[in-house]
């Protein structure tokens, strides 16, 4: 008797745990990136290149030498850790004692910064310079205080 009862809810419990095992399988939906697209994250800071500018002088032994710099508009987009940030890319000859070509990756977003060497656990770095569809504008005033 209690097999019977069982097995008319049976059809049931199938539509039920059937879209779970999935689910935990793997199977349901997707948890990973997704487009994101300018309105997902407020506009970027406007002292952004400030902060950039103040870090290279930090950085490079001889500021003041820094030649053929440009700067990449920002791109909106999410790093590996799922953070929306934008995306900004420094392209720079530091000369030969300083390393030569170099490229830098920044991430902005309200209220947090990732810079280079303190990156503040942001997945965000050169690769995604070389990934991401940018828009480069020449900086030749990186090394002037603003």
């Amino acid at each position: 008797m209690a097999g019977k009862r069982f097995c008319r809810w049976e059809p049931k419990l199938k539509r039920l745990l059937f879209p779970a095992l999935l689910f935990l399988a793997g199977c349901g939906p997707s948890t990973g990136q997704r487009a994101v697209t300018p309105g997902d994250l407020p506009p970027i800071a406007r002292d952004y290149r400030a902060r950039i500018a103040e870090w290279a002088r930090g950085f490079y032994r001889d500021p003041g030498a820094l030649r053929d710099a440009a700067l990449s508009d920002p791109v909106l987009t999410r790093d590996s850790t799922g953070r929306l940030l934008w995306l900004v890319c420094l392209d720079v000859d530091a000369g030969p004692g300083s390393g030569g070509r170099q490229m830098q990756a920044f991430g902005f977003a309200p209220g947090y910064v990732s810079l280079p060497l303190s990156r503040a656990g942001s997945s965000v770095n050169r690769a995604d310079c070389a990934t991401a569809p940018l828009t480069w504008r020449p900086w030749p005033g990186l090394h002037a205080r603003p």
